[in-house]
């Protein structure tokens, strides 16, 4: 056999080859194809098919010659796999191949429990051959058992089945076997009949094997003239053949090297097509590390920035804060020491208070910028009344504004309804207002209002302070410039309120402006979007 990936169907081939020989006899042949078709299955174990085909031939060698034991063993092998594939059809052939090996072995009894099987798995896998050989069998074992009666019946049943299909050899065994039980009988006449049909049917199967042969001989006869007839047209032909090889091998090489030109030509082709990708990728990739170098630049400059800020916050910060705290501890140093009365300690608690307001106010601001900075804050926008929040920012700074007697009024008149942070804009009203108040002379107004526009809410907050020059106003626009000044009453500030707000507000998807002239006053607003 040749090579071929095809181990199933070789196998087939092998164990019909194999048959072929046990059926002439030469058993030696016959082993041999099933030896083959065991090394396949041994190294194909993922198709259990093999093996249990291989099983279901080697249990018939194995009856051949008369080995009962090892058919029976082989038998057994095969009905195991067949059965766990669900394979009925070829479990059945294997339990009729038991059932021989317990005839031959004289096991009646054993034989007509597999014979019951078997016609039972052959009706329901409808193997009318099966069933056929199934009723001869067991009208066999019952023939042995001196069941006769019975023994005919199954034989006429098995002679109709066999009709029906035309297997003229079972039907030649089935009316030896029904000659043979009516001479049990002592019934010469009917077994003389039944000899005679078996013998009807023995020269039918003679007739067609003859006339196979006979229509074989007459092929070999018809095809060894055309053979004759072919060799001489071959002599006549030999020189033009010659002639059409050599034109066929020509073109053959023409082509060839066609195809070789157009391979060589494709290859060069995707070549430069693979050259101008790598090139264009190699130009992409150039291009995103000079924007990513670009990007890390600015991001270096930003962090430059921001720490440059940092440093000169922290130091107003420090310088800020050293003095209200220096003056709290002297303060309470002369208290705790009795130094200082309690009448006159009472007369320095505005003071006190107004120190504790500014460290409590420079902290606040320090550590919300702070946040702002790690990102460590979240805005959470939601529906809130401008109103209220104005009116609680004043309220929290009544005290401040009742030293310099200035007065902080709202004149939003009803509820105005904005999206927005309520803690980040809570902040940016106190830290505006704080800042009115600080730049605004004693007796003098802070005012609160708002208009509407285009889905935006505008707040203001306008003091009759000491305003800004031009110069002051164009570094306070600058963002990331740190700027201060000094209040009416000597007030002094970080600069983080102005840098807070304007982060806030835009957080809150607003926009801050400040319109300020030196004498006369400043006017901050602030938008945020209409709920």
């Amino acid at each position: 056999m040749e090579k071929t990936n095809f181990f199933y169907e070789k196998s087939l081939v092998l164990l019909e080859l194999s048959r072929t020989f046990v059926d002439l006899k030469n058993l030696k042949e016959g082993k041999k194809y099933l030896d083959l078709t065991l090394t396949i299955a041994k190294e194909h174990p993922e198709d259990d098919r093999i093996m249990a085909n291989y099983y279901r031939e080697l249990s018939f060698y194995f009856l051949e010659i008369n080995e009962t034991d090892s058919a029976l063993a082989a038998a057994q092998k095969g009905i195991h796999i067949y059965e766990n594939r669900g394979d009925k059809l070829n479990a059945s052939v294997l339990y009729s191949r038991q059932i021989r090996a317990y005839l031959l072995q004289q096991k009646f009894e054993k034989a007509a429990i597999l014979c019951r099987k078997t016609l039972v798995l052959d009706s329901l896998v409808k193997n009318k051959r099966g069933q056929g050989i199934s009723f001869l069998q067991m009208a066999t074992i019952l023939g042995e058992l001196n069941k006769v009666d019975s023994a005919i019946l199954l034989v006429k049943k098995a002679i109709t089945i066999n009709k029906e299909i035309g297997n003229w050899q079972a039907l030649h065994r089935s009316y030896k076997k029904l000659s043979e039980l009516y001479v049990a009988k002592n019934k010469p006449l009917l077994a003389i009949e039944q000899l005679l049909l078996a013998d009807v049917f023995k020269d039918s199967l003679y007739n067609v094997r003859s006339s196979g042969q006979i229509e074989e001989m007459k092929i070999l006869y018809e095809t060894e003239k055309k053979d004759n007839t072919i060799a001489l047209l071959e002599k006549d032909k030999a020189l033009q053949e010659q002639q059409t090889r050599n034109q066929r091998l020509f073109v053959g090489f023409l082509i060839a090297l066609i195809i070789l030109l157009g391979i060589l030509l494709f290859v060069v082709f995707r070549s430069q097509r693979v050259q101008k990708k790598t090139n264009k990728e190699l130009e992409e990739k150039n291009k995103s590390i000079e924007q990513q170098r670009e990007e890390m630049q600015l991001q270096a400059e930003k962090l430059q920035e921001l720490n440059q800020l940092k440093s000169k916050l922290f130091s107003v910060i420090g310088h800020d804060l050293r003095g209200p705290i220096n003056s709290l501890q002297a303060l309470l140093d002369l208290f705790t020491k009795n130094l200082l009365t309690q009448e006159e300690f009472i007369q320095h608690s505005d003071k006190l208070k107004a120190s504790v307001n500014i460290i409590q106010r420079t902290l606040e601001n320090l550590l919300n910028w702070s946040l702002s900075q790690m990102e460590g804050i979240r805005t959470r926008p939601s529906v809130m009344d401008i109103k209220n929040s104005a009116d609680e920012a004043a309220r929290l700074l009544t005290d401040i504004a009742s030293r310099k007697n200035i007065h902080v009024e709202n004149t939003i008149e009803s509820a105005l309804l904005v999206y927005a942070d309520p803690d980040q804009v809570q902040l940016i009203l106190r830290n505006l207002i704080h800042n009115g108040i600080k730049f605004s002379k004693a007796n003098s107004t802070v005012t609160i209002s708002a208009v509407t526009k285009d889905r935006e809410c505008s707040i203001s907050i306008l003091d009759q302070g000491i305003g800004m020059t031009q110069e002051e106003l164009e570094r306070l626009q600058i963002q990331k410039e740190h700027f201060t000044k000094i209040g009416t009453l000597q007030e002094k500030g970080t600069g983080l309120g102005i840098l807070l707000c304007r982060e806030f507000v835009t957080r809150n998807e607003g926009t801050l402006t400040i319109q300020s002239e030196a004498g006369k006053g400043t006017i901050i607003s602030l938008t945020l979007p209409l709920a």
